[in-house]
């Protein structure tokens, strides 16, 4: 069975899913940004505290991201996480809670630490899965079993 690479992207243009064109790095961003901010909306509408949407909205955006995202823009997806929690955590609290100043968004960013942490370890769990299952480089032994050019002699 021969598959049809001329409607594959590139590699590097690859979302987890080979067949499928990842996003680009600013997109993914944008994303779980959003998610993050849905979250807080849900959150402050619902019961005017950050909680559990805020949480579960940041952990599908950035799983999405680093599934979503191009494999040639995947280290954007594995460090994004702290940042997009930050500024939704900010930006949600002033705009759908009592945000308390600035020592009340303080103290909330650290009682979110866990949930920063355990985003993060997805992120860069996916991605490492990621560059291991999908290398944007064949290695010349690969091309060479291949039938391809043999790798350089080592004197």
């Amino acid at each position: 069975m021969t598959t049809n690479t001329a409607t594959r992207p590139r590699l590097a243009d690859a979302s987890v899913v080979s067949s499928v064109r990842g996003w680009p790095s600013w997109a993914v961003i944008v994303l779980a940004l959003l998610c993050t901010l849905a979250g807080a909306a849900i959150d402050g509408l619902t019961t005017g505290t950050l909680a559990w949407g805020l949480r579960i909205g940041f952990y599908l955006g950035v799983v999405g991201a680093a599934l979503l995202v191009r494999r040639g823009s995947i280290f954007t997806a594995m460090v994004q996480p702290p940042l997009v929690l930050v500024v939704g955590l900010v930006v949600g609290g002033m705009l759908f809670t009592d945000a308390g100043g600035l020592y009340g968004t303080a103290l909330r960013l650290i009682a979110t630490f866990p949930t920063m942490a355990m985003g993060t370890a997805a992120a860069i769990l996916i991605g490492l899965i990621r560059i291991v299952a999908q290398p944007l480089k064949n290695s010349a032994a690969k091309r060479a079993a291949a039938g391809g050019t043999p790798p350089p002699a080592h004197h």
